[in-house]
C-alpha cells in the first residue's frame, strides 16, 4: 500500500463530477487500499477518489473506535470501514443539524455546515456487490461530506464561517469531520 498526495482545490480534479467505477479489478482494489492507507495516514475519517487526483466515484470511511470516548459517542459504527463507490442518496432525514467540518484538501480550516442528521446511501462494495448503509450522525455527515467530493464540491462552498482551526479546537478534537 501507498500513500497517496492529497490534492488541494487549485487542482482541477476536486471541482469536476467524478466518473462512475465500471471495473473492481485488481487496479481498482489498490487504489482502495491506497486511499484506506491515505486517510489512516492523513488521520482523516473519510476520502474521496477526487481528493488524490482520481476522477472515480469512491470513497472511504472509518470513525474512530481509539477510545472508550469515541467509541460510546459512535457506538456500532465506531471503527467500521466503509468503502462506497458509486453511491446514491436514497433518503435523508428532514431534521438537520449544524456541525463542524474540516477537509483534508483544505488543511487549516474548519467551517459551519448544516447537514441531515440521518441518511441512506445505496452503492458498491469494493468489489462491486450491492450494499445499502442508513447512517445517523457523524457517519451520516462523512457520509454526505464524501459524496459532495464525488460532485466537484467541497465544505467552504456551503459552510458558514470558514475559520482557521485553532489549537483548542485540535486538541479537543471539535474539528473531527476532517474527511
Amino acid at each position: 500500500m501507498s500513500v497517496l498526495d492529497i490534492i488541494q482545490p487549485d487542482n482541477p480534479v476536486l471541482r469536476r463530477k467524478a466518473r462512475r467505477v465500471t471495473s473492481f479489478d485488481r487496479r481498482f482494489q489498490k487504489l482502495v487500499d491506497d486511499m484506506i492507507e491515505t486517510m489512516k495516514e492523513a488521520k482523516g475519517i473519510g476520502l474521496a477518489a477526487p481528493q488524490v487526483a482520481v476522477s472515480q466515484r469512491v470513497f472511504v470511511a472509518r470513525l474512530p473506535d481509539d477510545s472508550e470516548e469515541a467509541r460510546e459517542e459512535f457506538g456500532e459504527q465506531a471503527g467500521v470501514l466503509y468503502v462506497i463507490a458509486n453511491p446514491k442518496l436514497l433518503r435523508v432525514s428532514k431534521e438537520t443539524e449544524e456541525g463542524v467540518e474540516g477537509c483534508l484538501s483544505i488543511p487549516g480550516f474548519i467551517g459551519d455546515v448544516e447537514r441531515p442528521v440521518a441518511v441512506t446511501i445505496r452503492g458498491q462494495d469494493r468489489h462491486g456487490n450491492a450494499l445499502r448503509v442508513r447512517a445517523e450522525g457523524w457517519l451520516a455527515r462523512v457520509f454526505q461530506h464524501e459524496f459532495d467530493h464525488l460532485n466537484g464540491t467541497l465544505f467552504i462552498d456551503i459552510a458558514t464561517d470558514v475559520r482557521p482551526i485553532e489549537d483548542e479546537e485540535e486538541e479537543t478534537g471539535e474539528s473531527n469531520t476532517t474527511a
